[in-house]
Order: C-alpha cells, then structure tokens, then sequence
C-alpha cells in the first residue's frame, strides 16, 4: 500500500492528498514562479526524515546549489549529480573549480558526470549512484528543458523519462521532474502527463502566482484541480485564500516606522527609489508592493521583512547586531538643517530599557537648550572632540574619555569648543517614546 510522503508544504500535501511512493511529479513552470522554494522545501522535509535525496542537476552550477542548500541539517543524506560543469557548462574553469576550492565545505556528497552529453554514460552514473545509497531513495531532475538543450533532442529526453518513470514507480521512491512550460511542444508534454502519476503547473498572471494540478492519479478531490493563488515572502509559500501570512496591516506599519523615525512621504520615498504618490497609496493600503520593494522598505525602515507579514500588531522584529553602514539616522524636526548628527546603535526601541546613540557635533556649532526633553536618565562619552556644556548656569569642559551622567537635571546650551566635529556615545534609560 503507498505510504503517504510530505512536500514540505502543509497546503500542498492537504491539495494533493499527500505525496505516495511510486509518484512521479511533473512540475511544469514559468520563469520567475520560484519552483526553486518548492523544490527546496521537499529537500528540506526528505532529509529531515532520514531518507536519501539524488538531487540530478542540469541547470544550476554546484557553487550555486550547494551556496542555496549549505544551510540544511542531515546534509550527509544528500547526493548531487552535477551535469551542469561538463553539459551546459562546457567545463568552463570557472565552474570546475568548485571541485578543487569549494567542495570540501559541503557536508553533502558531489559527484561530477563527466559526460552528460552521452545519455547511456549519464545513466550509468544515476544507477551506480542508486545502488550506492540503497532502498528509499528520492529523486529531483532539475530540468528536462536542461537535459533536452544538452543532448539536443526532445526525443532522447522523452526517452530518457519513459524509461526512468516506470522504473521509478517500481522502486516506490518520490521523483520531482522539472520542466520550462514554453521550452517543450504540446506533444511532448502531453506524453509526459500519459506516463506520470501527478503534474502541476506553476504559472505567473497579471503579476499574480497560481498553482495548479493538471493530473493527479489515485485521488478523487474536485476542488484539487482549481487554480490555487500563491504568494512567496521570504522564502516562504503563502496561500492567502486559506489563511496564510501575508502583509496585515502594512500600511499602519509602515506609517507608524516612518514617523518613529521622523521621516517624510518625501524622505522616505528618496531613499528607496520610489515616488511620494507610492508610499502614500501604500500607507492608505490602496496598493500592494512588489517584494523588491518591501525588502528596501524594511531595511531603510531598520525592521525584518517578516515583520510585514503578522497579523495583529506585533511589534517589529530587531536586529541583534547592527552594522555601522546599518545605522538609522534620525531627524527631529527641531535641528533639521542645523550642525548635527544623530544616529541610533540599536535596530528600534521597543521593549528596550535603553537607548543609545552616536552623536556628532560639527566644529563651532552652539546648541541652545538639550537634545530632547526625556524623562529619565541619561549618560554621555566623548569618543572625540571638546565640547562645553552649561549645566544651572555652570559650565563643564568635556574631553575625549570624558563621561556625563544627568538625572534631574539637563544642559541648557552646548558648545562645539575644539577643532573639528566632536562625537559622543548618548544613552537614554528609558528609550524616549516617538524619538
């Protein structure tokens, strides 16, 4: 009796019934449709399982396939045979030379076929590598449009699959078959269907993502084969007509970070190559984004992209460590356009019991009054510089290595005294709400 196998995606499996062994999948797919998340994710769960995977690829050199997949746990289960190096990459040094720098650093084995071009020496390679890892093998080919490009006829690829898929279902293991929708004639794809157990399409319209079943053998459900809207954020396959995550609230989201950060429509819209009218129909919820443009969103607004996608009003995801190219630089309106500085060290302030900034002070600049009005503690360093700060009508001399601690009381005028700009670290205990 066929035993039922995961994807790796919830929905999928509940759409398909469930992988069973003996299943060939026939991905049919459109450029730019991310099968490489489904593919990824039925990687994932194989391993996770404990069961060996022959990754056969055509399309992607091992540099980059291993780079995508370097991060998975139980690597060890994990075969990749690389007709890629010496089939549509020529042997090209640049490819090779994975085998002599990069392949020792993956914990997955590698093995290169040395004439892919040959179709009975590529299969020779497949089957002693099969032999090798035993029963309960599962399959991925990465592209029968590759392996038509490299032997150069749709023929010998039909071939290739009329005699692997019949095998494969004997073997009661789980192939993923991989093909571009428009690189192959009706015929060919038709005969193809004949001969698989499942067959799915990825297809791209209107800027929308859909997934649909066009053959699924052995499972009796109408509604399986209804084109199915999808989404992918961050790495991610959502289907939001079932509940997945996708941006909630993202408008509110948006506005309130910009304004945290003291920001225009204007400002914000510079610095990631939008216009006014975008951001301002994307925070009226009027239009959605394109992923491009939420991952520039959520790094000019210091936040995770996953932070778009709750539901509720969670607060944003903050980054542990911060680069310095990473740091947000904040505007209070009353010293725009003044000899000032400021740039937060932490991701955000939520649930944070401090605040710390760096802040400089250009050369001669006077400062009337403090920074902020803020009802707590602070404590300041001079990392550079000399300032002079009036403290209840008495003056104080900072150096560099200089520290400042203020409780109740705060300075009525700074003073940039030295040559050249003057750099403080500036904590706040607590963070100042809305700075």
């Amino acid at each position: 009796m066929p035993t039922n196998i995961s994807s790796g995606i919830n929905y999928l499996d509940h759409l398909l019934g469930f992988l069973k062994t003996g299943d060939n999948v026939i991905w049919e797919v459109e450029a730019g449709t991310y099968i490489e998340i489904f593919l990824q994710r039925f990687i994932e769960q194989t391993l996770k399982n404990g069961y060996p995977l022959i990754y056969v690829s055509f399309n992607a050199s091992p540099a980059t396939l291993t780079k995508r997949l370097v991060h998975l746990s139980n690597l060890e289960h994990l075969t990749i045979l690389d007709c890629f190096t010496s089939g549509k990459g020529n042997n090209d040094p640049l490819f090779s030379q994975f085998y002599k720098k990069d392949k020792e650093g993956f914990k997955g084995s590698v093995i290169k076929a040395e004439n892919p071009k040959d179709l009975s020496q590529f299969r020779v390679a497949l089957d002693r590598i099969e032999i090798e890892k035993g029963e309960g093998v599962r399959y991925i080919f990465d592209s029968l449009t590759g392996m038509q490009d490299v032997w150069g006829d749709e023929n010998l690829t039909y071939k290739f699959f009329t005699y692997s898929c019949p095998r494969l279902y004997d073997l009661q293991t789980v192939a993923y078959w991989v093909l571009e929708k428009k690189a192959h004639t009706p015929a060919f794809k038709a005969n193809l269907r004949h001969i698989t157990q499942v067959a799915l399409e990825l297809e791209k319209k209107n800027g929308e993502f859909y997934l649909k079943v066009i053959k699924l053998e052995g499972r009796f459900s109408r509604s399986a084969f209804l084109p199915k809207h999808y989404e992918v954020w961050e790495q991610e396959v959502i289907f939001p007509s079932i509940g997945g995550r996708r941006p909630s609230n993202l408008g509110d989201k948006i506005r309130a970070l910009r304004k945290r950060m003291e920001m225009t429509q204007k400002e914000l819209a510079e610095q990631v190559g939008l216009t006014p009218s975008f951001i301002s129909q994307l925070e009226k919820n009027s239009i959605s984004p394109s992923l491009d443009s939420l991952l520039k969103l959520s790094d000019r607004l210091n936040t995770q992209p996953i932070y778009f996608l709750t539901d509720g009003e969670e607060t944003p995801l903050q980054k542990m460590l911060i680069r310095p190219n990473e740091r947000q630089e904040i505007y209070p309106q009353q010293f725009k356009g003044r000899e000032l500085k400021l740039q937060r060290l932490i991701s955000d302030t939520f649930n944070r019991r401090m605040e710390p900034y760096l802040l400089t002070i250009q050369e001669r600049a006077v400062i009337d009054g403090h920074f902020y009005s803020h009802k707590g503690d602070e404590f300041a360093y001079v990392i550079k510089g000399e300032l002079e700060v009036e403290i209840q009508n008495e003056k104080q001399l900072l150096r560099e290595g200089d520290s400042l601690y203020l409780g109740a009381t705060f300075p009525s005028k700074w003073i940039n005294t030295g040559k050249g700009e003057a750099v403080l670290l500036w904590i706040l205990s607590p963070p100042k709400e809305g700075l």
